[in-house]
């Protein structure tokens, strides 16, 4: 099942022009993941500041929607004026929780300031308590009740993600599953892969040319011999559970030509089955079809309205045209599911940066998760090098590093 890239539609965002806008309200946070990259440094970000961050990201950004993050963002004391912000500005609030604080009144007073929806994530790695040692499976318990909870409330975009270890490869397809069975609440679901500095075999360098001590980061271990879950990897075991599933686009690296750093698709389907996913000539429809008629690029496909419409483009693509025989003989053999509305699901997979052997890290091209750092925009998920360090690090292997320190010093001493 090897993706090629000629099947599936590169998403055309730039730095300038993207979908999405990562903002940092906080680096407080109420749980301590595995894979999390960031840690408590400076604590609740100022408002005024937030304000003048939202302000850059209408200039400089182009964004849909942005992506309200931490640390745990609704921590903030002011979280709901940061969404009625985002809004007043013509912008889609998004907010990346673990929902661990989510209640009733809260939401409600979220979605009354302007809140679009949730990214939530809930895995198995987050030392939640009550919910130690549960597997994937056994988290979706937790999953139907925040999902519960939003839908209760209703017109709220709701996805969850979680982060794929070595451990829970395996375990993808009964959270795929679950949100098929319950797509009338959730919107989509994505999957990141887990990502670790091995500081054992590694150092990291900073842009003068120093070694740093980089096990100051959150992402570094001493020590990791498992092997790392690819995005392919991913895609391959959903199709192989899920053989209707299909992906529409993709972005590449900054490094490697053959790497697929973000991948995405949408399968249609009701509470019944599903039928098929969208293709690269839809997804393509989409993004340049929202860009002339909004002026920006779309991240989130959830508008269940156009997904009976979908089926019209089957003339154009051939991904389509088999989700729509696929739904005509269901309707034939159960005329009554005529009646049962259709709607989209997303499925979203990212591969974390990978350090390539001279150091670099292979970072998402076109990096939708870019936020702002002294004025410009950098890599959300780098982030706590350049607040400890002033820069991204090289992550040299250490007896090449430790080698050429030593000739450094040889050298200076003849």
């Amino acid at each position: 099942m090897a993706l090629d890239k000629r099947e599936l539609y590169r998403f055309p965002w730039s730095k300038n022009d993207n979908p999405i806008a990562w903002l940092e309200v906080t680096d407080i946070c109420d749980l301590h993941c595995e894979g999390c990259y960031r840690q408590r440094l400076t604590g609740h970000k100022p408002f005024e500041q937030i304000r003048e961050e939202i302000q850059f990201f209408k200039r400089w950004r182009n964004p849909d929607n942005v992506s309200i993050a931490g640390g745990e963002p609704l921590l903030h004391p002011r979280i709901v004026d940061v969404v009625a912000t985002i809004a007043e500005n013509g912008m889609k609030p998004i907010l990346l929780t673990n929902a661990a604080g989510l209640n009733p009144q809260l939401l409600r007073e979220l979605k009354r300031a302007g809140l679009t929806g949730f990214t939530i994530h809930i895995d198995s790695h987050q030392g939640r308590p009550g919910w130690e040692g549960k597997s994937e499976a056994q988290q979706n318990v937790l999953r139907e009740q925040v999902a519960d909870m939003i839908a209760r409330e209703g017109g709220l975009l709701t996805i969850f993600n979680s982060t794929v270890y070595p451990s829970t490869y395996r375990e993808i397809p009964d959270v795929v599953r679950w949100a098929q069975a319950n797509i009338r609440k959730v919107h989509g679901v994505v999957f990141i892969t887990y990502r670790v500095l091995d500081t054992e075999d590694r150092v990291g360098i900073d842009a003068k040319g120093q070694e740093v001590d980089a096990s100051r980061l959150s992402y570094t271990r001493e020590g990791f011999d498992e092997t790392f879950v690819t995005g392919p990897e991913v895609h391959d075991i959903i199709k192989s559970h899920f053989p209707v599933f299909d992906l529409a686009g993709y972005l590449g690296g900054t490094v490697r030509h053959d790497s697929f750093k973000w991948l995405a698709g949408a399968v249609v389907g009701s509470r019944h089955r599903m039928y098929g996913s969208i293709g690269k000539k839809t997804m393509e429809l989409a993004q340049v079809g929202h860009h002339l008629y909004c002026g920006t690029y779309l991240a989130y496909l959830a508008n269940t309205k156009a997904a009976p419409l979908v089926f019209l483009l089957s003339p154009w693509d051939r991904t389509v045209r088999r989700a729509a025989a696929r739904w005509l003989l269901d309707v034939l053999v159960h005329p009554w599911r005529v009646l049962s509305p259709l709607r989209f699901q997303t499925v979203g997979i990212i591969q974390a940066p990978d350090v390539q052997p001279g150091g670099v890290a292979d970072m998402c091209d076109s990096c939708p998760d870019m936020t702002v750092w002294d004025g410009t925009l950098i890599n959300s998920c780098r982030m706590d090098e350049y607040r400890l360090y002033g820069g991204m690090l090289l992550a040299t292997d250490k007896e090449k590093a430790h080698t050429k320190a030593d000739a450094s010093a040889g050298a200076s001493t003849r």
